[in-house]
């Protein structure tokens, strides 16, 4: 299955990002404290929550879509608009309801987004 869908970039991508996280989290606990780390966390979580929805769907287009390049397109279009709303949910409910700080949640979300810059490497 690995070889078909080559999963190993986006499963390097995914353990960068926890790494990224637990040692921006782990800065945040030490200098923010404790509300400021579960917000931090909770940023960082919402990074890791779409690359894992994005590693989802390319499993399920290389299951389902196969050559289809009509049905690839249109898995990917399906992709970005899920991973868009589920980022906009995520946010909202971090800032909304649980009343999470903006500033760490934002400082974890973006640190491990950082992880993209050096996350993917071209192994094709």
């Amino acid at each position: 299955m690995d070889r078909l869908t080559r999963v190993q970039p986006i499963n390097h991508l995914i353990k960068m990002q926890v790494v990224m996280l637990v040692v921006i989290v782990l800065i945040t606990l030490w200098w923010r404290g404790n509300s400021a780390a579960i917000a931090c966390f909770y940023g960082g979580s919402i990074a890791i929550a779409n690359t894992l929805l994005q590693r989802w769907h390319l499993i399920s287009s290389a299951k389902q879509a196969k050559s289809n390049a009509g049905m690839n397109l249109r898995k990917a279009y399906r992709c970005v608009a899920e991973r868009w709303i589920l980022t906009i949910v995520m946010f909202a409910v971090g800032f909304a309801v649980l009343n999470l700080s903006p500033l760490p949640l934002m400082t974890g979300f973006i640190m491990t987004q950082f992880a993209l810059l050096f996350g993917i490497k071209n192994r094709a």
